[in-house]
């Protein structure tokens, strides 16, 4: 049986909210967040700590996902 909240893709919560940053802060945020985890597993770290931050670079792929699409897709024409 699936888990809860796994399957269905969501955008992540207020947590993430990026919709007024820009791609490349959103890519330095996630390339910190990726060396945050490489140190967290030199250090040893709990699961608690390496999901925690699992999530936390789910949540920026994401909004980086969504940034993208925004900067790339052609604005909609409105009809005269």
């Amino acid at each position: 049986m699936p888990r809860p909240g796994r399957g269905a893709l969501q955008r992540p919560g207020p947590a993430a909210d990026t919709d007024h940053v820009t791609v490349e802060r959103i890519d330095e945020l996630l390339r910190r967040a990726v060396a945050e985890r490489q140190a967290l597993r030199e250090r040893g770290s709990d699961a608690g700590a390496l999901e925690e931050n699992r999530r936390q670079i789910v949540a920026l792929q994401w909004a980086l996902s969504f940034a993208l699409i925004e900067r790339f897709t052609p604005a909609r024409r409105t009809a005269a």
